[in-house]
């Protein structure tokens, strides 16, 4: 019965993120999403987050235990403090009940500032250059292509992680991969879709790294738009 509880809220998250994103308030919701991302706070109150809030231009609304931002084209979003977890607040879809409320992002589903130790097993970067031809996609679609890049590795059993920077790209930002050294646990090699496997510093480190790319959503919604 979990599980199947679980399932329906993993696909409610979903629908709340690829409806949203096909709004106005799409850009906003992006925007409130870096912005709880960037700052960590303990003891912050619900008071505190909305006037927090506030003085970065949201219309937000302080309740009981949450704080309710309503977007420039009616649509809403609700924030509860989270105190020593990652991130100022958590965001969901719909006002936190008793019961349960949707949740939009996972604890720890996407870390912030991480960095990642490069592989240096000759073998296993000779395969992971041969198992894909590439450019996988033209220059500029690196959603599709990194997506295409983790099914092909996953089915050869690599675990694959995504690693995602908005500042580049102007909004679209840039989307690559980490591919596991199988003989190697927490080593890895950087997979770029268009230009190949990369051993440079600045692939083994990202302001946002997850696992699924159904996570995209929640950092940038606005990347269905593109």
């Amino acid at each position: 019965m979990s599980f199947i509880r679980w399932d329906l809220k993993v696909a409610l998250i979903i629908l709340y993120l690829v409806v949203i994103s096909g709004t106005s308030s799409g850009t906003e919701v992006n925007d409130l999403w870096l912005l709880i991302s960037s700052y960590e706070d303990i003891g912050i109150t619900v008071n505190d987050l909305a006037f927090f809030l506030a003085t970065h231009g949201y219309n937000s609304t302080p309740m009981r235990s949450y704080v309710t931002v309503t977007f420039s084209d009616g649509e809403k979003a609700y924030l509860t403090p989270n105190g020593a977890a990652p991130r100022l607040a958590d965001l969901w879809s719909e006002p936190p009940t008793p019961t349960g409320p949707v949740r939009v992002i996972l604890p720890d589903a996407i870390q912030r500032n991480a960095t990642f130790e490069k592989t240096g097993n000759s073998k296993f970067i000779r395969d992971v250059t041969r198992q894909v031809i590439f450019p996988v996609t033209p220059l500029g679609m690196c959603y599709d292509g990194s997506k295409k890049l983790a099914d092909t590795y996953e089915s050869f059993n690599y675990r694959v992680r995504y690693m995602y920077d908005p500042s580049e790209w102007d909004w679209q930002g840039h989307l690559w991969i980490l591919v596991e050294d199988g003989d190697r646990p927490d080593l890895w090699i950087a997979v770029d879709s268009y230009y190949g496997v990369m051993t440079d510093y600045e692939y083994y480190t990202a302001p946002y790294s997850f696992e699924g790319f159904e996570h995209l959503d929640a950092i940038n919604p606005e990347w269905r738009l593109g």
